[in-house]
């Protein structure tokens, strides 16, 4: 199967998933209700909302600055632009290239910084730091909270098995990563045996991507460094958990402070299935699941879910726009080197 066709398959599945999700969720709506919600709501309440996305997008910088210290010196400003791109990018194309379009994004604007250690500077916040602060924030509310999120039934079924995936992805990203900070050559040979069948040059050329993917883990050996982002990490995200409540708020909702954390939690796990560019249907299915976890009715949660998202969407993509354009950059070329990354 050539790469185009898998790309093709996962694209149709993405949509296919992301189409079954808006007609479960529109399916016994009542259109009148869900209107009245979103006419009703407060929108100033979105100005705290939105002001905590630009904040915590600045913050998603200066944290990356400490992963590419040892790399090479980057302007702030570069990498502000980078990953306002890059985020942007994960909203309006396929395939979730919006990382690789980060990485190309930074290599292109540094010459001793490669696109492959750029990318494992990205693989390690994401599937590393990032991860593991939504997990102990999950964790926290399971703990804290008077609802029932692992029952018997098949909802809580569910919940178990995509906390078993979450924790599963966690540990598989924790191990990689510290194979290749650590033990680079290990990783190497376990390439070269498990893809004996390669020819050599294809097995030469995988060599030199791990090489450079591992000095993009070089901030690993700094133990101040690695405490700062794990710090910045948990901060950003109990920030994104915060400005939920306004939008909360906004519509009314007299809710614990454990359930912004929740529909953050349900949010951003969810998104890790195959969708839509945007997230579309994956991103609202796991906001109106976690608010009727909190008694809050159909049409309610979904006029919430609808506002979380478009403020998300339209700050991130605007402000994505307007610094790829700064940038001389065109969306096309963009998905071009990410496929090709």
């Amino acid at each position: 199967m050539t790469p185009k066709t898998k790309q093709r398959i996962y694209l149709f599945v993405g949509l296919a998933i992301s189409a079954l999700l808006i007609y479960l969720l529109f399916e016994n709506v009542d259109f009148a209700e869900l209107k009245a919600a979103l006419s009703g709501a407060n929108y100033w309440w979105l100005i705290p909302n939105v002001l905590i996305i630009f904040f915590t997008m600045y913050q998603r910088a200066y944290r990356w600055k400490y992963m590419v210290a040892p790399l090479g010196e980057v302007p702030f400003r570069k990498l502000l632009a980078a990953t306002w791109i890059g985020f942007m990018a994960n909203n309006v194309l396929p395939f979730r290239l919006g990382e690789f379009v980060r990485a190309y994004s930074l290599s292109s604007q540094h010459p001793k910084i490669t696109k492959s250690a750029s990318l494992a500077t990205i693989f390690t916040e994401r599937m590393v730091f990032d991860l593991v602060a939504l997990l102990a924030i999950f964790v926290a509310v399971l703990v804290t909270s008077d609802i029932t999120f692992m029952s018997e039934d098949a909802d809580g079924e569910r919940m178990r098995m995509g906390l078993a995936i979450a924790v599963g992805i966690a540990l598989a990203g924790v191990i990689f990563v510290l194979i290749m900070a650590r033990r680079p050559e290990k990783a190497r040979r376990l390439v070269s045996k498990y893809l004996s069948f390669l020819p050599d040059k294809w097995k030469d050329s995988i060599d030199g991507i791990i090489s450079k993917f591992a000095t993009g883990l070089d901030f690993l050996g700094n133990a101040r460094a690695v405490f700062s982002i794990a710090v910045q990490t948990l901060a950003i995200w109990i920030l994104m958990g915060l400005s939920n409540v306004f939008v909360f708020w906004a519509f009314g909702f007299d809710l614990p402070l454990e359930a912004s954390f929740m529909v953050l939690v349900a949010v951003s796990l969810s998104i890790l299935i195959p969708a839509a560019p945007g997230f579309v249907g994956v991103y609202h299915a796991a906001a109106v699941w976690a608010l009727g976890k909190y008694g809050v009715g159909l049409e309610s949660a979904l006029s919430c879910a609808l506002v979380l998202h478009a403020a998300q969407y339209i700050v991130v993509t605007g402000m994505g726009l307007i610094y790829m354009s700064k940038e001389h950059l065109s969306l096309k070329r963009l998905e071009e080197v990410a496929e090709d990354a």
